[in-house]
């Protein structure tokens, strides 16, 4: 039941702008899906959909069609995580903590962003639902800011193109909220069985990783197409700038393209009208006592600070390090690793998810946290110039470890969904996909931050050729500083208590609340 004093004054419900054509109401295109017929209670305020037929599992195409956001989503954001070294401090030459800051302030701003756009998506009412339109809109904000950072006017000096970075950055992780929360809350909500909630997020790591095979060769594209040759071994700041433009517009139309596709395709299932909306800061509250869901976060927060933070210091290390100031060479390594990673992640979602299926979530966890961790202890070789091609193996190992952990937080956080029910009474997918999503930006805002101090306090200088002891020290930090934070993270996780059978008393509870509502 839901916590007294938390009742304040009802919200209003967000309503999306109609426009009427022959008699019936229209807020997304034609091309569209059609949409079921609305119910009395559809008329009466509360949104009623026609769901996927009811099964064990849901069809593929089902999977499929909320599995193609992904992409969008995977080349929005690795696309910025990727290239913005290169871009503003290798070419443009804006000091590392400066970049990170410059990261970290728009993250900052953009974490009131999510909880509201969570709330507003929980609450909204309209015949296409509460998640698609969201979904729809921001498609097209979200793909021009994917291009419009990469082209900052190179005289505007370090402090314009430290602001320029900040704003531009400001704008597209915003646009990113009013996609990823309404987005990840409609595959938190396609299924309800324990297992299959794992296969429906396992096929959007499929088909984001097989998009993403392109990620690790952005930079080796963005010399190609800034006209470096075969065999450069120094690339001058105008190919970079030039090759980013070409690549960065390529990303726009596949982000633009895979963004608007599940609006367009997926349905929505019902959803009971709850018996009192909370307020934002009351519904706030309410997530935040959520102790499986801390847990949850907990975990994921410490991985992507263990991985995240350390890029930098593995971009530097691989162009001066492992070959000596070649950019080129560092390029078709950096490419090949990063298939290799991206291949290891591709074969570890299925066997991860088959691992989840017999031993349950939480254990599932444990096993991709120790295999990330190995893939760092086997650096102590592979990061090494008489050995730079064994990283290939070092990264396959991290891919298939480490989307495992992005897999079991996902599949998590839809189990949460439903235990949040029984004490609530409500369906708040998207607020609690909100916090999920600021908790990730935060993250990743405190790695970019971490990262910055990592390299100059390891004594790296921005344009420079760091010495033989700075190496060293970055070496060192590259492999430590990851080990103990997946170390963090599996404590995390201890704690976390919604196993198999727990799921399944819940799951049979909300079950039977549902009969009795529709007797």
């Amino acid at each position: 039941m839901p916590r007294r004093g938390l009742h304040k004054r009802s919200p209003r419900p967000i309503r999306f702008f109609m426009t009427k054509h022959n008699g019936a109401s229209s807020a997304i295109p034609s091309s569209s899906p059609p949409l079921p017929r609305r119910t009395q209670a559809a008329r009466s305020g509360t949104a009623d959909f026609t769901p996927w037929p009811a099964e064990s599992r849901l069809p593929i195409r089902a999977k499929l069609a909320w599995a193609l956001g992904s992409l969008g989503d995977n080349y929005s954001m690795n696309t910025l995580n990727t290239l913005k070294d290169a871009v503003y401090t290798v070419a443009l030459g804006v000091s590392a903590d400066r970049l990170g800051w410059a990261l970290f302030f728009p993250r900052f701003i953009d974490a009131f962003i999510d909880p509201m756009v969570g709330y507003w998506s929980d609450n909204a009412k309209s015949r296409h639902g509460r998640r698609r339109p969201f979904v729809l809109f921001s498609a097209v904000p979200l793909a021009l800011l994917s291009f419009l950072i990469w082209v900052p006017p190179r005289s505007l000096g370090q402090d314009g193109l430290f602001w320029y970075f900040l704003i531009t950055s400001f704008l597209f992780y915003a646009a990113y909220s009013f996609f990823i929360v309404p987005y990840r809350a409609l595959g938190l909500e396609l299924s309800t069985d324990y297992n299959d909630r794992t296969r429906v997020q396992a096929w959007g790591m499929i088909v984001g990783l097989l998009g993403g095979l392109g990620i690790p060769w952005l930079y080796k594209l963005t010399l190609i197409f800034g006209g470096a040759h075969p065999g450069d071994t120094h690339i001058s700041p105008d190919v970079i700038l030039q090759g980013v433009r070409w690549v960065g517009l390529g990303t726009a139309v596949l982000v633009l393209v895979s963004c608007m596709a599940p609006a367009l395709i997926c349905r929505e299932n019902a959803v009971a009208e709850p018996p009192q909306p909370l307020s934002l800061l009351g519904a706030i509250r309410e997530t935040a006592r959520n102790r499986p869901f801390r847990h949850m976060l907990a975990m994921n927060f410490f991985a992507i600070l263990a991985t995240v933070s350390v890029g930098a210091v593995g971009f530097i290390l691989t162009i001066n390090y492992l070959f000596n100031g070649d950019q080129g060479a560092a390029a078709t390594l950096g490419g090949w690793a990063g298939m290799s990673l991206m291949a290891g992640a591709f074969i570890g979602v299925p066997f991860n998810t088959w691992v989840s299926t017999r031993v349950g979530k939480r254990h599932a966890a444990f096993v991709c946290i120790a295999t990330s961790s190995v893939a760092f202890v086997t650096m102590i070789w592979s990061m090494h110039p008489a050995y730079a091609n064994w990283m290939i193996g070092s990264n396959f190992i991290l891919g298939f470890g480490l989307q495992g952990v992005w897999l079991m937080t996902a599949t998590m956080n839809a189990d949460v969904c439903d235990e949040d029910e029984i004490r609530t009474g409500r369906r708040r997918e998207g607020l609690y996909g909100a916090v999920f999503a600021l908790e990730q930006k935060v993250a990743f805002a405190v790695a970019a931050v971490i990262g910055g101090y990592l390299l100059s306090h390891s004594g790296y200088v921005a344009q420079t050729t760091p010495p033989a002891e700075v190496l060293s020290r970055l070496k060192l930090v590259y492999i430590a500083f990851p080990i103990a934070g997946l170390a963090c993270a599996a404590l995390s996780i201890v704690g976390y208590s919604l196993t198999r059978d727990r799921m399944a008393a819940i799951r049979a509870e909300l079950d039977a609340r549902h009969a009795a509502t529709k007797a």
